[in-house]
């Protein structure tokens, strides 16, 4: 892309009154140039020649001659404008920019994990809870050491807490032994969502005013039947409980087929807590999910990303004295050709 700019554009409002000025000229000394004619070429003995081999050529070259004057007129009128031809070229790189920075890790991360008999079923392989171990603890290894984790595993009541440590293979550990509630789900299951909720809240209560975020991830089916007063009730008295001390819980709905599962009530959890709702079928969804929820909403590591910046550099190259030169050449041309015809400069 190139764009001429004009430092004094007002000067080329003097372009018409040249031009005018060289019409005039040119009108003149032609007249003058036609009397010259009786001094170098005798009428009577030389007038054959005069009209026959130098009559055409002199007419063309009084089309040629205005057409270089005014050429000159005009060369002359924007190098007077100060010209200025700018271009642009573009530089392209690529620079590796942190995403997430050591200060920006979540501080404290609670994993409540339904182990009621629902989690139990095979609808994702091999099934619900061992799915969503075997990504839980790759989610735990994956993540910074700086960050804290803490877990609860509940179904009518909280089974198994671990309070928040920084000794991640302890909290592996934990994962792993955890196995889904014996009985046959919803006939002999009695699942409190809330009363999980709630242990986590209170897992972070005493870091809420920490400077570093903290979050609890639900990994449920999203079924309950049990709670104080009701089930519901129990459930939405852990999100309010969230939200005061400003911590989101994000939701991770795990189930296939849709039996003995609420992916209604995980979303309204999520909701009503700022957090995020994520769903998953089998384990390539859920490794999937917790990627983006330990990169983006809950940061667990460090990472950067390439960006590609694209560099523009304006060149300026002034054109006043090169149009000078282009008009001082038609100037020889011109007195050149008056010479050969007239034995003139003019």
């Amino acid at each position: 892309m190139a764009l001429i700019e004009l430092g004094s554009p007002e000067l080329l409002l003097l372009a018409p009154l040249f031009i005018t000025l060289t019409l005039t000229g040119h009108y003149f000394a032609q007249r003058i140039k036609r009397g010259l004619e009786v001094f170098h070429f005798p009428p009577l003995q030389r007038l054959s020649r005069i009209v026959v081999r130098k009559g055409l050529r002199r007419s063309k070259w009084r089309g040629i001659s205005l057409a270089l004057k005014l050429t000159i007129i005009i060369l002359i009128t924007f190098s007077l404008a100060n010209p200025t031809l700018l271009t642009f070229s573009e530089i392209s790189q690529k620079v590796e920019v942190p995403m997430v920075m050591k200060k920006d890790l979540a501080g404290q991360i609670v994993l409540a994990i339904d182990v009621s008999a629902s989690m139990g079923l095979g609808d994702v392989r091999p099934s619900r809870l061992e799915a969503a171990k075997s990504i839980l603890e790759e989610f735990v290894r994956n993540s910074s050491e700086s960050v804290r984790f803490a877990v609860v595993a509940f179904e009518r009541e909280t089974q198994k807490t671990l309070h928040v440590t920084e000794n991640q293979s302890r909290v592996v550990s934990m994962i792993q032994n955890l196995t889904a509630a014996q009985g046959l789900p919803c006939l002999e299951e009695f699942t409190d969502i809330g009363q999980g909720l709630q242990t986590s809240v209170d897992l972070l209560t005493l870091y809420a005013s920490a400077n570093r975020s903290s979050a609890i991830i639900l990994v449920s089916d999203g079924f309950t039947n049990y709670g104080y007063p009701t089930p519901y009730d129990s459930v939405f008295l852990a999100t309010t409980r969230a939200n005061k001390i400003g911590v989101p819980i994000h939701a991770l709905f795990i189930a296939g087929m849709g039996q003995d599962s609420n992916d209604e009530l995980m979303r309204r959890i999520a909701y009503e807590t700022q957090g995020k709702f994520m769903e998953s079928a089998n384990v390539a969804e859920l490794k999937d999910v917790l990627d983006i929820l330990g990169k983006y909403y809950v940061p667990t590591h460090e990472w950067s990303s390439m960006v590609e910046i694209q560099t523009t550099i304006p060149a300026r190259t002034q054109l006043g004295m090169m149009l000078m030169f282009a008009a001082t050449a038609f100037v020889i041309a011109l007195w050149i050709g008056n010479y050969r015809h007239y034995k003139t400069s003019f």
